[in-house]
């Protein structure tokens, strides 16, 4: 007997000691918060009340493939990285899309017949010969306009702005825009600097690399996504400031006519590829699911927006 009452006694100075530690350490709190687990140990949590401080849960990631937006709506910095990552493989897509596309073969077909026929046949020489004869056309303000606006670095600039801004806005419409303008812009600006070395051919002015002309064919890369996105409203005036951009190359003696028509091509072949590819479309509706919830039916609908 006197063994258990020594146990019993050792128990009660082992609890009081536990309680008198944690009240001097000033978190008198716990042995009551203790207790009250103790005392609530056999009720079974109400499943109605959701758990307090819990984590949202995180935005489920969805592959490029099979989204429209960034990949993480509303989470700047995250749908960036994820965009950087997912960059070369969209890119190389887009890439055997565009060289595998028969209508690209045939522009490409046709910018090469150009260059060959114009300069063979003193089509290049005749007009060198007239601005020889009458000077430019355009004074230097224009040619400033149709420099600085049909330059590559110019349409990069817009683009990556619209882009940023859509991540800002989290607007699904301009992401995708911007993103598939990015992609068409750099195949386009690679393949035409690939030419420009095979070729070396002097422009006018005797600088080298002249065919075909980058700032037309990024001019009308760029024209022929913002047509295919937004329709004739836009694209129209575009593809009339790239016509603008031509005359301007070949009006400073930047280019000759072939470098022109040829880049025009060449921009407007790559610029449909990447923008079909991205936005499918039938008679420029956008191709979307369908699905009649009243009777079950499914399949596909056309959509147009003004």
């Amino acid at each position: 007997m006197r063994r258990i009452h020594l146990g019993c006694m050792a128990l009660i100075v082992a609890i009081v000691a536990v309680v008198a530690e944690n009240c001097l350490a000033g978190d008198e709190g716990n042995w009551l918060a203790a207790g009250a687990q103790l005392a609530q140990a056999d009720e079974k949590p109400d499943s109605s009340v959701p758990p307090a401080q819990t984590a949202p849960p995180a935005t489920t990631y969805v592959p490029w493939r099979e989204r429209v937006g960034p990949a993480y709506p509303g989470d700047f910095w995250r749908s960036f990285g994820r965009y950087s990552k997912e960059l070369p493989e969209t890119l190389w897509d887009d890439t055997k899309v565009t060289f595998t596309s028969p209508f690209s073969w045939v522009c490409f077909g046709l910018a090469g017949a150009a260059g060959i026929a114009l300069n063979g046949h003193n089509g290049d020489a005749q007009i060198a010969d007239h601005y020889t004869r009458h000077g430019s056309q355009l004074n230097s303000f224009w040619d400033s306009v149709g420099d600085a606006g049909g330059s590559p670095g110019t349409q990069f600039a817009i683009t990556g702005a619209a882009y940023f801004i859509s991540l800002a806005r989290d607007d699904k419409k301009t992401y995708e825009v911007s993103t598939t303008m990015m992609n068409a812009l750099i195949i386009n600006g690679l393949f035409t600097e690939m030419l420009k070395v095979c070729v070396q051919t002097k422009s006018p002015n005797g600088d080298k690399y002249a065919w075909p002309s980058g700032h037309t064919s990024s001019s009308f890369c760029f024209a022929t996504v913002a047509y295919d996105a937004y329709g004739p409203w836009v694209g129209v005036p575009l593809y009339g400031f790239a016509t603008f951009v031509g005359y301007e190359r070949i009006d400073a003696r930047n280019h000759n006519f072939s470098d022109v028509i040829s880049g025009a091509l060449i921009g407007i072949a790559i610029g449909h590829a990447v923008a079909h590819h991205h936005q499918p479309k039938f008679l420029s509706m956008d191709v979307i699911p369908y699905v009649n919830p009243a009777t079950g039916t499914v399949g596909i609908g056309l959509t147009k927006a003004w």
